[in-house]
């Protein structure tokens, strides 16, 4: 396993796929610290460490659809380059092929988040001014990512299962697009036409709990809710994922 996974990992990190990703996003980051800079040289005494960092908390869902570009980034059109086929052929275990992708594109998305975090909220350390707010914009930002985490490792192993079963990779991400951000909207709409319960099926889906996150800050219950259902449903989908993979033809 050591040795797939330290061939996966060079695959992905030779590619410019990883690098010019990261640079586009890092560049659009720093288009909005330079916003958040201008804002406050204004005048505006309201923009300030706090408001600018804070914001990382805001946008937690999005990390929920980077895994369909993380995803996309260890399978790497392996249906069409015929290469899984390769790997099968050659006698690498299924599961062991199926579980090294879903490791690496956790490794990429994590440490391409950590780079995003760190970052960002260094240049708004650097760029904006401070208050006794500081510490709670520190404190809000680590209780977002404790609870977003789970939730990301949940999305991840839906995307990742959505890429072995699916043998177009545009159609995957499509179907992961729907999957995690179509069927809240869905969920929402029948609890309101059809039964309430809708809805509270809805409340644990991870674009919906990762919005509510900040607006839970500091209750360790929650990030404890995020926690469980984010592993349920990591097991789960890699369970039906591995199990799918087991039994379909590779063509």
């Amino acid at each position: 396993m050591r040795n797939y996974l330290a061939a996966e990992c060079y695959k992905v990190f030779q590619r410019k796929y990883f690098y010019i990703t990261l640079l586009v996003v890092l560049a659009l980051e720093g288009v909005l610290l330079w916003g958040c800079w201008l804002t406050s040289s204004w005048g505006n005494e309201g923009m300030n460490f706090y408001s600018a960092a804070t914001l990382v908390a805001v946008m937690l869902s999005i990390g929920v659809y980077a895994t369909i570009i993380t995803c996309d980034m260890v399978f790497s059109e392996q249906y069409k380059q015929n290469t899984l086929k390769n790997e099968v052929a050659y006698g690498l275990p299924r599961i062991r092929i199926y579980l090294g992708k879903l490791a690496v594109s956790t490794l990429v998305s994590i440490l391409a988040a950590a780079v995003m975090v760190v970052l960002y909220v260094t240049g708004c350390w650097v760029l904006l001014s401070h208050n006794e707010q500081d510490a709670a914009a520190l404190t809000l930002i680590g209780y977002s990512l404790l609870g977003a985490f789970p939730l990301w490792l949940g999305a991840q192993g839906i995307t990742m299962a959505c890429y072995f079963l699916v043998r177009n990779t545009t159609q995957a991400a499509f179907i992961s697009v729907g999957l995690l951000g179509v069927v809240p909207v869905i969920l929402q709409a029948l609890g309101m036409l059809v039964h309430p319960v809708f809805e509270v099926v809805r409340q644990f889906m991870p674009t919906v709990m990762l919005d509510k996150l900040p607006n839970m800050a500091f209750r360790m219950d929650y990030v404890g809710l995020c926690w469980l259902v984010g592993i349920i449903l990591l097991v789960l989908s890699t369970a039906v994922g591995l199990a799918v993979f087991q039994k379909k033809e590779i063509r």
